[in-house]
């Protein structure tokens, strides 16, 4: 079997960049396949609330019908106009529309064929997929939409060959209507072509650069190491007067002087050798000499051992890692000083005497205070002859760096979630957007029905504070929309934090009592004042304090909501903290880390959007703290909110504005 050292460095060079490189151009085309998935995804569920936003305009009209006593089972002639008028408006990427047809296949509203029988008619594959969506529609469950794709040939529009078009449909049951919106998917999903133009080129690019790479240095590695290694070839056979002409003034050129150098203090040597045998004896001694004040000066420490494991010699500085004398360490076992002992004693044999040596190993020494993290080379020390006589190692602390990377672990798990919520800002708002103009329409409408229906018309009252409801709760998702990607500004100002926080319980305090809820307060004196937006920040207590609420629903035994105020640190700030813990089923591990991703919900259908983790973490960086939880299961959750001090002393209990 060939070892990776004895390999030419060529090919280790080639090696060593396929073993980094490769795996970060798959992690790359990975994440690209992922994102491209999204985008499939996230178009076809806005083409889905097209479908249904025609359901709902259909099902206005029937109520207004019904409020104008007409019977409701099909539409008046003014609400034939005003549907033709809207579903003629939509489109869908460049060329898709909207229509409406019965269940005989006959056009009720369209952009161009109203009125025409469509039931026969036949994609390029010969399916007649008119057919297929008048009988499945009324099948349909209720609220949800029906899909169909299928090849369309647009002579129209010069297609040369067909085209795979989407459709999504829903069925209003009322009517009898089959409401439909649809367009050819490379235009709905026209943003994943462009995103693929855009990575492809640059993973191709990636990998030839690459290969182009590796070749070069291989060239440029080799090539003056083979120039030095038929010159040393020579001089093995004797022949002295070899030398190497230096091309460059790189570490190769450099090592092409020494190698000169030596050579010409072989020739020299080899003519003077009795001559230099005693000065060479002197040099070795002060060269020793200088060996021990290095070891003794050198920052890591350093032990030898003999063939039976103990230690026979230490510097100072492993003298003061572990904590112990000298004369504490020499002649004792050196595994009796390694956290694993013998087994860590023996695994590092095998790993000598299979490679000779042990390269950065990192392992745990027990010290006089403390297990020190370290890191260790270490190789096998042999006599004249080749026996082994024992083993050098080398200790380097590492506390330092494991505390860096534990914090830079934290820092880079909270730079990913604020990436997540930032890359859907843009869509967020667009569809915020959108849904708010038809909302304030309507709105207004309602408003005007309200005037013209009669005081005694209970019927009509009725329906339309059902409506009136359904508008706010739209409009409520509107406004957690916006506030997700961020259309609003904050209005920071000195504050106590317990000033939203003690709004927050007073608009939800009587709900958790309603739900046999116990409230436990404990809000600490010494607060430091925070610089931040209090009806921003009441949200964020809201949101948390809703789901603590939604999480004990329906347990058995002490419902108790602990919320705590106190003093901490962020970071190496002071800051004034908020912790709400519930005592309900806890945060499954699995999930752990996507409760803070936006439109993620473990909640029935109805009972949540998704939203208030997402908004809540967003408010929070924008005031530039942090949210933490901790959770076992079936014992409940804790959230930690921790807001950087605006002023250093304390804010009290009683202060309101920090003023």
């Amino acid at each position: 079997m060939i070892r990776f050292r004895d390999l030419r460095v060529r090919t280790k060079l080639a090696v060593t960049f396929t073993a980094v490189l490769l795996p970060l151009l798959v992690a790359q085309f990975v994440a690209a396949w992922s994102f491209r998935r999204d985008l499939r995804e996230s178009a076809e569920v806005e083409l889905t609330n097209l479908a249904d936003h025609l359901w709902r305009l259909c099902d206005a009209q029937r109520q207004r019908s019904l409020a104008a006593g007409h019977g409701g089972t099909s539409p008046r002639p003014e609400d034939m106009a005003y549907l033709r008028e809207v579903l003629v408006s939509f489109q869908v990427g460049r060329t898709g529309y909207a229509y409406a047809m019965d269940t005989r296949g006959v056009l009720l509203v369209h952009p161009t064929q109203e009125g025409r029988d469509i039931l026969d008619s036949r994609d390029s594959d010969g399916r007649a997929f008119i057919r297929e969506i008048v009988e499945r529609a009324p099948r349909l469950p209720p609220g949800r939409a029906g899909t169909i794709r299928y090849p369309w040939q647009n002579v129209a529009l010069g297609d040369p060959e067909p085209r795979m078009k989407i459709l999504k449909y829903r069925w209003f049951a009322p009517w009898g209507w089959i409401l439909a919106v649809g367009s050819y998917e490379e235009e709905i999903y026209r943003a994943v072509g462009d995103f693929e133009l855009r990575v492809l080129p640059i993973a191709g690019a990636s990998l030839v650069l690459v290969v182009v790479l590796t070749i070069l240095l291989a060239r440029l590695i080799t090539r003056p190491l083979r120039q030095l290694a038929a010159a040393a070839a020579g001089m093995a056979d004797g022949d002295l007067t070899h030398r190497v002409l230096p091309q460059s003034g790189d570490e190769f050129g450099a090592l092409a002087r020494a190698f000169n150098v030596m050579a010409d203090e072989i020739a020299f040597n080899t003519r003077n050798l009795g001559k230099l045998v005693d000065e060479r004896t002197a040099e070795l001694r002060e060269s020793r000499e200088t060996y021990r004040s290095l070891v003794e000066s050198t920052v890591s420490g350093i032990v030898t051992t003999d063939d039976q494991g103990k230690i026979t010699f230490v510097n100072q500085a492993l003298e003061r890692l572990l904590g112990f004398r000298r004369d504490e360490l020499l002649g004792r076992e050196i595994w009796r000083f390694y956290v694993e002992g013998k087994d860590q004693a023996r695994k590092i044999m095998r790993l000598l005497r299979a490679a000779g040596n042990v390269a950065n190993l990192e392992m745990s020494l027990v010290g006089r205070e403390r297990h020190i993290p370290i890191r260790t080379s270490a190789s096998i020390l042999r006599d004249g002859e080749g026996r082994e006589r024992g083993t050098l190692g080398i200790f380097s602390d590492i506390t330092a760096e494991k505390k860096l990377e534990a914090d830079l672990e934290r820092t880079q798990a909270h730079l990913v979630q604020t990436m997540k919520l930032r890359a859907l800002g843009d869509l967020v708002a667009g569809v915020a957007h959108e849904i708010n103009n038809p909302l304030m329409a309507s709105t207004a409408l309602l408003h005007v029905m309200n005037r013209d229906v009669r005081a005694d018309d209970a019927v009509a009252q009725r329906r339309l504070d059902v409506l009136h409801k359904c508008n706010d709760r739209i409009g409520r998702i509107v406004n957690h929309l916006r506030e997700f990607s961020r259309q609003s500004e904050l209005e920071p100002r000195p504050i106590s934090v317990l000033q939203p926080l003690e709004n927050a319980l007073l608009i939800t305090g009587q709900q958790l009592l309603n739900h046999q809820i116990e409230i436990r307060r404990d809000f600490g004196e010494d607060l430091p004042g925070i610089l931040g937006d209090p009806s921003y920040l009441e949200q964020v207590f809201l949101d948390i304090i809703a789901n603590a609420r939604d999480a004990m629903e329906g347990r058995e035994g002490d419902k108790v909501l602990t919320i705590r105020a106190f003093r901490a640190t962020l970071g190496d700030r002071p800051a004034a903290a908020v912790s709400i813990g519930d005592t309900g089923p806890g945060i499954p591990e699995a999930i752990r880390e996507q409760i803070f991703e936006p439109f993620f919900t473990t909640k029935g259908v109805g009972k949540g959007t998704g939203l208030g983790l997402a908004i809540a973490y967003g408010i929070v960086e924008q005031h530039k703290g942090r949210i933490e939880f901790d959770s076992v299961p079936g014992q409940g959750a804790t959230f930690r909110i921790l807001i950087p001090a605006h002023e250093p002393q304390a804010a009290g209990r009683g202060r309101e504005d920090g003023s």
